[in-house]
Parts: structure tokens; C-alpha cells; sequence
């Protein structure tokens, strides 16, 4: 739990720490994602790189759309579908909360020296591999279930 532990703590510090933006975790990741891409990406690329569902990107979407943020395009290749582009002021906003993220995550680290930095930064980037190949279904199916002594 240490791990997960952590990273909660880190991630409500970020939230707390960029509550002045008034844009959810989601829709600043949502931000992220599309700055990072460089080009619009379509619903279904956002949804898989978010880790969430086609609904719940549609449901973002709407948000972000509505605050002028992001804004959906047929796609030129094929009409039917539909790319999402960041705009302008969805950029602007990029520009603004990114630093302030980097900035946190500096002031986190600074604790560690840089050696500790770079082996932590190893390490984490060893688990995410290992998340990457693993059968988290199975793993909670073979869980073993914890049992309470009986009160006689």
C-alpha cells in the first residue's frame, strides 16, 4: 500500500495545488494527452490513453467543450467519425497548469538526492513495465480471502 499510498497523496496535492484553474483531474489529463499528440486524436485514442471508457470521454468532452477548451472536427479522412483538437485557450491552460505541476513534483523530490531520484525514477518505470504485463484480473481472482477469528 505504500506505493498506492503515495501516490494519492501526491495526486490530491496536485489537485489541491491547481484547484485555481477550476478544471478537473480528468479534464487536465484530457489537456495533456492532446497538447502531448500534437495533432486532434479521435475519442477512442483519448479513451485508451486516459485508461477510461468511450462514455466517460464523451461525458469530458462535453465539459471541455463547453469551456471552449477542445473542440470536435469531422475527421478528413473519413466524415463519419470525429477528432478532438485543443484549442487556443485549451493550450493557454496547458501552459499554465504544466509548470506548476513540475514545479510540485520538483519540490517533492527535492528530498532526494539526485542518485535516489534516478534510482526511484528507475524503479517506477520498472513497475509500470511490470503493470503493463500483468493479469490484474487473475491476480484479484487468486487473492486469498481474509478470514476473521471467530469471536468463541
Amino acid at each position: 500500500m505504500a506505493i498506492v499510498g503515495v501516490g494519492e497523496r501526491l495526486l490530491a496535492a496536485v489537485d489541491r495545488a491547481l484547484r485555481h484553474h477550476h478544471i478537473s483531474r480528468a479534464g487536465r489529463e484530457a489537456l495533456a494527452v492532446l497538447e502531448g499528440a500534437g495533432q486532434p486524436l479521435s475519442p477512442t485514442t483519448l479513451a485508451q490513453r486516459l485508461i477510461v471508457t468511450t462514455a466517460s470521454v464523451t461525458s469530458l468532452l462535453d465539459t471541455l467543450e463547453g469551456r471552449g477548451l477542445v473542440e470536435r472536427r469531422p475527421d478528413p479522412a473519413d466524415r463519419r467519425r470525429l477528432l478532438v483538437a485543443i484549442t487556443d485557450d485549451g493550450l493557454a491552460l496547458v501552459d499554465q497548469f504544466l509548470p506548476e505541476v513540475v514545479a510540485l513534483q520538483t519540490a517533492v523530490m527535492a528530498q532526494l538526492s539526485e542518485p535516489q531520484r534516478r534510482q526511484l525514477v528507475k524503479l517506477l518505470a520498472t513497475v509500470r513495465d511490470g503493470l503493463d504485463d500483468l493479469d490484474i484480473d487473475a491476480v484479484v481472482r487468486a487473492a486469498p480471502r481474509r478470514g476473521r477469528p471467530s469471536g468463541t
